[in-house]
Parts: C-alpha cells; sequence; structure tokens
C-alpha cells in the first residue's frame, strides 16, 4: 500500500469507528425514551450518517487521486449492491446528496438530484424518506449489523482491486 495511503486508510478508519460509537450511544439514548424521534434523536443519527458517507467518499477519493485512476472508471469497480450499482457508486451518490439536498431548490437544473434519486431508489430508500442515509447505511452493511466500519471494508475490497492493476503496471 503506497505510504499515503496507509495514512489516510488509518485515520479514516479512526473516523468510521468514532462515527459508529457515536451512533451506538444514539441507539442506545433511542431505547431509554419513549419517542426518539420528537426529541431529535433520528434526526441526529441521519446527520452522524452523513458524516460517515462523507468521510467514506473522501477515502474513495484520495484513494483514486493517488493511484491516478479517473473517477468515471473507479465508481464502475468493486464490490456491488444487489441492485446492480457498485459500492463506491452509493457511498458517492449518498455522500453527494448529504452535502447538496439542502441547496436542490436553488438548482436551475435537477440533473445531480435526479442521479441521485435514481441510485437511493435502485437501491430501495427514495429521497423522500425521513431518513434515507439511515436506510442507505443498512442496505450497505448487509449482512452485518448497519455501520460505517461494515461499509468500509467494502470500500477495502474496492482499494484492492485498484490497487492490482496498478501494481502490475
Amino acid at each position: 500500500m503506497h505510504a499515503i495511503l496507509f495514512h489516510e486508510h488509518k485515520l479514516t478508519k479512526e473516523l468510521v469507528e468514532t462515527l459508529d460509537r457515536k451512533l451506538d450511544d444514539i441507539a442506545d439514548e433511542c431505547s431509554k425514551v419513549p419517542d426518539p424521534d420528537s426529541i431529535g434523536l433520528f434526526d441526529s443519527a441521519e446527520h452522524v450518517t452523513g458524516l460517515g458517507f462523507v468521510t467514506l467518499q473522501a477515502y474513495l477519493t484520495a484513494v483514486y487521486g493517488i493511484l491516478g485512476i479517473e473517477k468515471k472508471t473507479v465508481l464502475q469497480l468493486g464490490p456491488k449492491h444487489s441492485d446492480g450499482n457498485t459500492i463506491v457508486k452509493i457511498i458517492n451518490d449518498a455522500a453527494n446528496y448529504w452535502k447538496h439536498n439542502n441547496e436542490w431548490s436553488l438548482d436551475k437544473t435537477p440533473k445531480r438530484r435526479e442521479l441521485i434519486e435514481q441510485t437511493f431508489e435502485s437501491v430501495g430508500f427514495s429521497i423522500d424518506l425521513e431518513y434515507p442515509l439511515s436506510g442507505i447505511l443498512t442496505e450497505l452493511s448487509v449482512p452485518r449489523f448497519a455501520s460505517l466500519s461494515a461499509v468500509f471494508e467494502k470500500l477495502e475490497m474496492w482499494q484492492v482491486e485498484l490497487e492490482v492493476p496498478s501494481q502490475k503496471a
């Protein structure tokens, strides 16, 4: 593994584990109150999940940037979800949803929203649902319990697939 990628990997893993602990804390709080949604706990979990997807996107961007592979190419590689989309494409779209959905009403062309919406719909979670990122996280974590660490493991498999051709060159 490239030295810079080693550092990126270590930092991302630490961040993902920290965010997973926060999601666990929120889940614990949810079990202690009669209506966790009414006090914003579900919103908090969605926020942390969004930050997690952005963290994973930053890592995948670092990987393909350091390896010198085009984004269009890398989004087609690696493990696939049962709907046919690659895990990295879904991660990328989930992160972009989190970063940009609040500005969609200002967009003159809805193309970006439509592409992300198609991905979410194909995975089984409409962007019109209250907590679509939590649903995407659950779906990408299968067969494990929903966690960012489970998704990061799939991103690691994607990275190995990218590095193998690079090492042959």
